[in-house]
Formats: structure tokens, C-alpha cells, sequence
């Protein structure tokens, strides 16, 4: 038993990792690729909404760090006419919570000034609520069900909170050991076409006219005058599925002053803190 116990004490020791706690704000915009953005798929900036959050970031390596956060922004696009369909410009918030890890390939500098890059990959859960205009005021689009939702033979309504993969990358500049400021920007990939509110389904007008509604059947196609246009077929947008985009400054706070990066501070005292007399494993007789 002494043996497994001297053991275990030398191995922990011989493998605790420096670590230190940033806590952190985000400053920056949000924006989508969909149905409604110039192209379907790609990252357009015509639309660019205000966002920040706060996080937590625990830096377990000096190469390595986990960051949970919550972040709130707003996407929109912008309607327009095809050949077969009317499709409304619509609005979303979007409200996140995140788990990332942060891998730092490499940095440099000193105590005062270190840069370090950094990609990051993770999950995060969202929600949102697509809305549009109809009448001078704002509605909500998933209870109307403008693509037959919730009718024979078609999908059940959508989720309004849904699971994204975050990934993205970022700069950091540490200053003094103690506050970092830097610039970062990150893709969703999401597992929903319905942002925007508008989907690759195919859609009969008198369906939805019929089964949800005046309202539910003029916002999906408003190029429709009404059910004596007959059994009018189409489809209201594209096969991909849609993106969200989060980006901007960061600023942070090492929790006890300092970083426990790569620099000489952290060398001489890993962690980040001076330490005083280091507590040994004990010894038997």
C-alpha cells in the first residue's frame, strides 16, 4: 500500500500542467449564410448585426485551453423575388452557449508582450426565432407553419433550439502578464435550414393556405394571389443547410494577476503563482 501510494503522489506531480482562469468579454458582430444571402453557401458581410458575450477561459497547457461562454447577436437577410416565389426578408436573435477547446500552435514575446494565435473546434447549443414583417409588424415565423409544418405528409415544425459546431481562430495579445486583448472569428455549422425560415421543401399553396392558414400561405409565397390560383407547386430556397457567423475583439482577465503562459514568470512558477514551500510526497520507514 506505501508503495502504490508514492507511486501515485511522484506521478501526479510529475504530470500537473500549468493553469490559470481568464475571464473575458467578446465585442463584435453576428451574420448568416442561407436561402436569403447573396449566394447560399459562403460568408457575406453585407449584413453584419452587433453581438458580444462574456466567457471563461481555463488554460490547462500552455498550448491548450478550454472556453465556455455565452454569447448573444442577430442575423437578417434580406428578401427577394424568384421565378416561382416571393420570399420575405426576415430577422432572427440568436442566443448561444458554447464549450471550446483552444489549441495555441506556438508563441512569442515576453512578460509584457506575448502574441498568441490559436484555432478552436467545439459544440455549442442555440436557439433563435426567424420573424418577418407582414401587415407593418413584426411576426413569428415557426408557428405559422409556411411550409405545411405539422400537415400530413409534410415535417414536423422545426426546433427553435438547435445544436451548432463551432470552429473558427483567433490573435491574442498578452500584455504584462495580466490582460489579453485580441481579435477572433468563428463559422456555426448547424444542422437546421430553417434560420431564415426558408427550406429546400417542396410546397403545395393550397396545402398550407388550407391547413395553416391565410397568413402561413401569403408569407410563403407572396407571389400567389390567393387559392384560385390553383394547386401552385415550389420550393423556397436551396439544399444546404444554413450558417451562422460570431466574431470580434476579446478582452480578458487572468484571475491572480497572471497568465502561466510560456513566458519567464511562468517558467520559474508554474500555474502562474509564486509558491512557497513545495509540499513532497511523503516517505515511509
Amino acid at each position: 500500500m506505501r508503495k502504490w501510494l508514492l507511486w501515485m503522489c511522484m506521478g501526479m506531480a510529475g504530470v500537473a500542467p500549468a493553469q490559470s482562469v481568464e475571464l473575458g468579454l467578446l465585442i463584435g458582430g453576428s451574420l448568416y449564410s442561407g436561402d436569403l444571402s447573396p449566394k447560399e453557401f459562403g460568408v457575406y458581410f453585407q449584413e453584419i448585426s452587433p453581438a458580444g458575450g462574456v466567457f471563461g477561459r481555463f488554460n490547462v497547457q500552455d498550448a491548450l485551453s478550454v472556453r465556455v461562454g455565452v454569447s448573444m447577436g442577430k442575423i437578417s437577410g434580406t428578401g427577394d423575388t424568384t421565378a416561382t416565389v416571393i420570399r420575405q426578408s426576415f430577422r432572427s436573435n440568436i442566443a448561444e452557449l458554447a464549450l471550446n477547446a483552444e489549441v495555441h500552435p506556438f508563441s512569442f514575446g515576453n512578460d509584457n508582450f506575448r502574441v498568441r494565435p490559436y484555432v478552436f473546434g467545439g459544440v455549442a447549443g442555440f436557439q433563435f426565432n426567424p420573424q418577418a414583417q407582414f401587415d407593418g409588424s413584426w411576426i413569428d415565423l415557426q408557428a405559422l407553419g409556411t411550409e405545411g409544418q405539422g400537415l400530413p405528409g409534410y415535417e414536423a415544425p422545426y426546433r427553435l433550439t438547435q445544436i451548432s459546431l463551432p470552429f473558427g481562430g483567433g490573435i491574442k495579445f498578452v500584455v504584462h502578464d495580466t490582460w489579453a486583448i485580441g481579435l477572433e472569428f468563428g463559422w456555426r455549422a448547424t444542422f437546421t435550414d430553417y434560420l431564415d425560415d426558408i427550406s429546400s421543401t417542396q410546397v403545395r399553396y393550397i396545402d398550407v393556405y388550407e391547413g395553416n392558414g391565410r397568413i402561413a400561405a401569403q408569407v410563403s409565397n407572396a407571389l400567389i394571389p390567393g387559392p384560385e390560383s390553383g394547386e401552385v407547386v415550389y420550393k423556397r430556397g436551396g439544399e444546404f443547410r444554413d450558417w451562422y457567423y460570431l466574431g470580434g475583439i476579446t478582452l480578458s482577465y487572468f484571475l491572480g494577476g497572471s497568465s502561466g503562459y510560456g513566458g519567464s514568470s511562468a517558467k520559474r512558477y508554474p500555474g502562474g503563482r509564486k509558491r512557497g514551500k513545495p509540499i513532497g510526497c511523503p516517505t515511509f520507514r
